[in-house]
């Protein structure tokens, strides 16, 4: 269901609410509530997915950046995952790569930004290693 719609349909029930008995109006309005739920939940896990997507393709693109000016230039991109926190206020990143050498390239961090706010840029705190030896530690990815 489209959420522009939403208030069209509220109104609809209200107004066919006024015919029902209390017990009928009672049951109208937990359906009500359980659909007013859905749609904000649906809104919520549709804004985590973008936030997701957006510092994925930040950290793909800005982490390799870093790991070649750190002197570890990779060899292909980034392969990125990032999953926003039960709290909605962090969203944790990891990355795997391997260097031109064949060495494993891994960057972790989190941010508490919007991604998208740039969209060159991710601030946080980030950490790259090479063979499990930290190569650099930033509070920003790209800029």
């Amino acid at each position: 269901m489209r959420t522009h719609y939403a208030p069209g349909l509220v109104l609809v029930a209200v107004l066919a609410i006024g015919g029902c008995s209390s017990e009928d109006r009672s049951s109208i309005a937990t359906d009500l509530q359980s659909v007013a739920t859905d749609i904000a939940n649906a809104a919520g896990a549709a804004t985590n997915d973008v936030a997701e997507a957006l510092a994925r393709t930040i950290a793909t693109q800005q982490g390799e950046e870093q790991f070649k000016n750190a002197g570890n230039e990779l060899d292909g991109p980034l392969t990125c995952e990032a999953t926003v926190q039960e709290d909605a206020a962090n969203i944790a990143i990891t990355c795997t790569g391997k260097t031109k050498d064949g060495k494993s390239a891994d960057l972790t961090g989190s941010t508490n930004e919007i991604p998208g706010a740039s969209v060159v840029s991710l601030d946080g705190d980030f950490s790259g290693k090479v063979d499990g030896t930290e190569v650099f530690h930033t509070q920003r990815l790209g800029g």
